[in-house]
């Protein structure tokens, strides 16, 4: 193809800029629009596109990274400097980008090589390239490409050596994953951050665009820039580098000074984070379409203003190419409920980065980013108008019990004021309150005295003396009857107490035997509070029995009579919010647990000191439910975050922080991270054990890393001893699942009547407390089918681990356990002879291992897939790439579970065969 020279290139630079950014069917209607208006322009434009929609057609960046495409130009192969070019990746205003690899034998691995269009080969051109080499290499963060080397080949061609980045574009991920607001707003802050350091390094991107942001494999947003980045200083210093025609922008997210060739500041990349913000949150561009020309685009920014974001959900709008419910249902959400999430402080804050006068924007990326924190944690924004009425609706969504009780305070006065009647009224009114608080008040004594005398009797009763925990809260239970037998109210408080730490202590039935007792005090003492209490702790004791059924009507009565008390009872609506938390996470519904989770810690936002513990446990809750979820840096954030602040309180090595421990290394397990779960999980036995016996389920997740660390003959006697502890007990959920889990110990010794006996206690076990189509079904199939693979069936093994993705699929939690079924269903089907199968499942348990990461630089989900993979591509004859696939799974399997765990030995045998 031969090369335009450099005054075709002025013209048609512009245009294959604004062609690449479109969709296929946008881009062919521009080139038909084009056509109408200069044939022989579009004639060109379309041999220079030629390639790209190639490249498009094999998704953004992956055309040569697994080496399977043929080069698409006369430059593959191609070497320059250390570098094998292979294939091209895009075409920019100034150049081209390509993929390469290293072909000096110094390190592995595919980058990015951007070259300057040969056309504008020249001194000034490869001047111009070094300057921007040289900025670049002052961008060094993690959400910016990095630059890995620059400079000049013999024949002068200027170049820039890049990190190649595989992911999607951000509107494409964001809708793919059905982000909501919050999980946008939460991913545009790491791309404010990277512009903020641009420009704290005197360079402005003056092209950003959705093309040029792009999500990574490990949901980590990364900043592009295939043009040349201005720096400030060269305007200031009287440098001219735009020539006419070269301008590099992208019309529809240009900012209207660009379009005017006004100064270029800041503010200029404000306005394009403007419009990907509007793009994100929206789900449209905001004054234009995807298929308007570039002169109906400028003519757009320049002279229409934008409608506001909710605006644009009432309604057909400019660029509406999906409905209002369509773009909602994107943004896991209703139209009605996004335009409310929309109106207000984000409509505002999004106006003003969109308006026409630079000077009337935000001035700083910085600024911008300012105000989204202050709208995410409901202060006042300097985008909206102060007023006294604005600060008051703020205030009041930071502190709702504090406003709420100040309201009717403040009621009281207003209401004074208008007639002695009212006033009269009111003061009744609050006459009666007092005496209702004051009542409450002696109850609450009352209760904390006699749990004081509780507490005295148990300290007294064990200094010094042979008692076991159990055998004190028996006596306990003896002594309250008896001290408390006429007053109901202190029975059930205390019977409450006494219930709680035996379900801390793992006797189920026990609890459930006094907190029904407990109910029954409560309701003969008239206490509507105290029954709210006593009903959300014991239907949190039948929801850990699998009785939701019991557990859910117990919940929503004493919740909705929470709602309707006093703010001085926010703690125990807070409590009762956690427990259902708690329970529906159990049932399988993750979103309402994460909702109620949230709603309890809202409800605790202004606990005092006494309150600290279960605003903890509450945000620990909402980490579990972060991790179904597949919100693995929030989960680890939040886990985090409660054990500092538990030991900052002295109580780092109590129960709830063994607890967050083994929390801990279970998303550790679930990131893949099996070396690092496993240390998480024995500090959170170590903790546990000073106070008794160590919790069955931590004995059993500490038993399964084992396991997969090849340490089977340590963990049979964990698992073992952490059954018989379940049994002892009464606990009809943790035994299930130790028996799921633990199977596999006996299938890889080879003792596989015992493991089938396992397998089917656990199935029936499940069944009586999960609901069907629970993820743990699914769990247990992939167990029961790794029998099968012990016993050579591999029909029925293939039968298994079907059925075991369909229902990880369906779930709502994300549980890796699909990774480990889909690479065990490619092992399947390449010994069945099925390849064509076992590739397509070997590549889906790598797509979804690398999306599984979370941030994590390695996992051992996706070294199984790789290995997988690798057989596959043996089975096929195709050596080279199955070594391939095997080197990249031993380096995963190294990194998280060591050389001596089977997974690497084996790995190793197979790159050596």
């Amino acid at each position: 193809m031969p090369l335009p020279d450099a005054a075709q290139w002025r013209r048609l630079s512009p245009l294959l800029d604004e062609a690449l950014d479109l969709e296929p069917p946008a881009r062919s209607a521009y080139l038909a629009d084009l056509r109408r208006r200069d044939a022989a322009l579009a004639d060109e434009l379309a041999v220079l596109l030629s390639g790209a929609l190639h490249a498009d057609a094999k998704r953004f960046l992956a055309c040569s990274v697994d080496g399977d495409d043929a080069p698409a130009a006369s430059l593959a192969g191609t070497r320059i400097g250390p570098y094998c070019i292979e294939c091209p990746l895009g075409e920019g205003g100034t150049g081209a980008v390509w993929a390469a690899r290293r072909s000096d034998g110094r390190f592995e691995g595919t980058v990015a090589i951007k070259l300057l269009h040969l056309s504008l080969v020249g001194r000034t051109g490869a001047l111009r390239f070094e300057r921007e080499g040289a900025i670049l290499a002052r961008l060094t963060h993690p959400h910016i490409a990095r630059l890995l080397d620059a400079g000049v080949t013999d024949h002068g061609q200027p170049y820039l050596v890049l990190d190649l980045v595989q992911g999607e574009r951000i509107d494409h991920y964001c809708d793919s994953r059905r982000l909501d607001v919050e999980q946008r707003l939460a991913l545009f802050d790491d791309v404010l951050a990277a512009v903020a350091h641009a420009h704290s390094h005197l360079v402005v991107h003056r092209d950003l665009k959705p093309t040029n942001i792009l999500v990574d494999t490990h949901g980590k947003v990364k900043l592009l820039d295939f043009g040349i980045a201005k720096m400030l200083e060269e305007r200031s210093a009287g440098v001219t580098v735009t020539a006419e025609g070269q301008r590099a922008l992208t019309p529809q997210y240009a900012a209207p000074e660009q379009l005017q060739d006004g100064p270029v500041t800041t503010a200029t990349d404000v306005y394009s984070l403007g419009v990907l913000l509007y793009l994100l949150l929206a789900g449209q561009h905001p004054t234009s379409s995807g298929t308007a020309s570039s002169v109906e685009v400028m003519r757009a920014t320049l002279e229409r203003p934008p409608p506001l974001m909710s605006a644009s959900l009432a309604g057909p709008g400019a660029g509406v190419e999906s409905s209002a419910e369509e773009r909602a249902a994107d943004r896991g959400t209703s139209a009605a409920r996004l335009h409310g999430q929309l109106r207000g402080d984000l409509d505002n804050i999004v106006a003003r980065a969109l308006s026409k006068d630079p000077a009337q924007r935000y001035q700083t990326v910085a600024a911008l980013a300012e105000d989204l924190h202050r709208h995410r944690t409901h202060q006042p924004v300097s985008a909206r108008a102060d007023s006294w009425i604005y600060r008051s609706a703020k205030l009041m969504r930071r502190h709702r019990g504090m406003v709420a009780a100040s309201l009717v305070v403040a009621a009281s006065v207003v209401a004074g004021l208008t007639g002695t009647l009212t006033q009269a009224q009111r003061a009744r009114a609050a006459a009666a309150q007092a005496l209702q608080e004051r009542d409450r008040a002696r109850t609450q004594l009352s209760y904390t005295r006699a749990s004081g005398e509780l507490i005295n009797f148990l300290l007294q009763e064990g200094f010094d003396k042979p008692f076991s925990t159990t055998e004190l809260l028996a006596r306990a239970e003896q002594v309250l009857d008896s001290q408390f037998a006429n007053d109901p109210a202190p029975r059930a408080h205390l019977r409450s107490i006494v219930a709680e730490m035996y379900q801390v202590a793992s006797f189920g039935e026990k609890s459930e035997t006094l907190l029904l007792r407990a109910r029954a005090d409560a309701l003969a003492a008239s206490d509507p509070l105290l029954l709210s209490t006593v009903e959300c702790q014991l239907a949190y004791q039948y929801g850990n029995n699998g009785s939701f059924d019991k557990a859910v009507p117990l919940l929503e009565g004493a919740i909705a009579r929470l709602h309707k008390a006093s703010p001085a009872e926010q703690i125990t609506l807070a409590g009762c919010l956690h427990a259902r938390s708690e329970v529906v996470s159990l049932h399988g519904d993750v979103q309402a647990a994460f909702d109620d989770a949230a709603s309890a810690l809202d409800a605790l936002r202004d606990a005092g000191p006494g309150d600290r513990s279960l605003a903890l446990i509450a945000r620990s809750s909402l980490a579990n439910a972060e991790v179904e979820l597949g919100r693995m840096a929030d989960a680890a954030r939040d886990y985090r975050r409660a054990i500092d602040e538990f030991t900052a309180m002295g109580r780092g090595s109590t129960r709830p922080v063994a607890l967050l421990h083994n929390n801990m290394g279970w998303l550790l397990s679930r990131s893949g991270q099996t070396l690092a779960a496993l240390e998480s999980f024995q500090r959170a036995m170590e903790i546990s054990s000073r106070f008794g016996p160590v919790e069955p389920v931590l004995e059993g997740n500490y038993a399964n890393r084992l396991i997969e660390l090849g340490r089977t003959q340590e963990a049979i006697p964990l698992i073992e001893h952490a059954l018989a502890t379940a049994k002892a007990r009464g606990d009809r959920r943790n035994g299930p699942l130790l028996l799921t889990q633990g199977a596999r110990a006996w299938c890889l010794v080879n003792d596989l009547k015992r493991c089938a006996e396992m397998l089917a206690a656990a199935r029936s076990g499940l069944a009586a407390v999960l609901p069907p189509g629970h993820s743990m079904e699914g769990q247990l199939e992939v167990s029961e089918a790794q029998l099968d693979l012990a016993r050579v069936d591999l029909p029925r093994a293939r039968s298994r681990l079907n059925h075991a993705i369909a229902i990880l699929d369906a779930a709502s939690e994300k549980n890796p356990y699909q990774i480990r079924a889909l690479s065990m269903l490619a092992r399947v089907e390449q010994q069945m002879g099925d390849l064509a199968g076992a590739g397509l499942h070997a590549d889906q348990a790598v797509a979804r291992a690398r999306a599984a990461m979370a941030g994590f630089p390695h996992s051992e989900w996706l070294g199984g897939a790789l290995a997988a993979r690798g057989l596959v591509h043996r089975a096929r004859g195709e050596t080279e790439a199955a070594r391939d696939a095997w080197r990249e799974a031993l380096v995963e399997f190294r990194a998280t579970v060591g050389d001596t765990a089977p997974a690497t030995k084996e790995v190793r045998q197979l790159i050596g065969s």
